[in-house]
């Protein structure tokens, strides 16, 4: 008759426990406990790995043969950190083509040149509403070196000077979207004479 008695009591007790841990974990979610509260997006939403295109514009765009005026773009991918919007290889090929008016020996310098890091550093603000992340990009000089035939030749040294428009990245669509304008072409430290600004327009998507 007491293991009964004992068994029932433990039965009893093992329920009570059981009850009250329940009871503590509705309070805690109640009260908010133990579950974080949902966290609001800041600035670091920009950050992550983006692909899409970039787009050399003129100043007074060519009509295309399918009678628009959209540029065709350029396949880019980069990377959004704290700090910068980064390239770890930078279509310079456009570019290229586009500051000599020739596509003549282009792959030639372009293989002399290889590939070219290039990161554009940025400050950001998000919005009132936290449906946008507003970028001011600060572009540094874009330099590239064109390989020398020996120690006579150490080669030639090509300096981009790039301005920016601001960025602006949408939370909802994932996409960024911003515009570097180049703005003086400098060879061997002398300014490439007849050069014609341009800009490059940048359309990516985080993936």
């Amino acid at each position: 008759m007491r293991r009964v008695f004992l068994k029932n009591w433990m039965v009893a007790a093992l329920f009570a426990a059981v009850s009250c841990g329940m009871v503590a974990c509705d309070d805690d979610d109640d009260n908010g406990g133990t579950t974080p509260p949902p966290t609001e997006p800041d600035i670091t939403a920009v950050c992550g790995e983006y692909t899409g295109t970039m787009a050399i514009v003129d100043v007074v765009a060519p009509v295309s043969d399918d009678g628009t005026d959209e540029p065709a773009g350029t396949s880019v991918d980069a990377t959004v950190t704290n700090e910068a919007i980064e390239f770890a290889n930078f279509p310079v090929r456009d570019l290229i083509v586009k500051i000599l008016g020739t596509e003549d020996g282009v792959d030639e310098i372009i293989a002399a040149i290889g590939q070219i890091d290039y990161n554009v550093p940025y400050t950001a603000q998000i919005s009132e509403d936290k449906a946008s992340v507003a970028m001011t990009l600060k572009p540094e000089v874009l330099k590239l070196t064109l390989p020398g035939s020996g120690e006579e030749d150490p080669g030639t040294e090509i300096e981009v000077t790039i301005e920016a428009t601001d960025g602006t990245y949408t939370l909802e669509s994932k996409a960024l979207e911003f515009g570097l304008a180049v703005a003086g072409v400098k060879v061997a430290g002398v300014d490439l004479p007849g050069f014609e600004s341009f800009s490059l327009d940048f359309d990516l998507a985080k993936k």
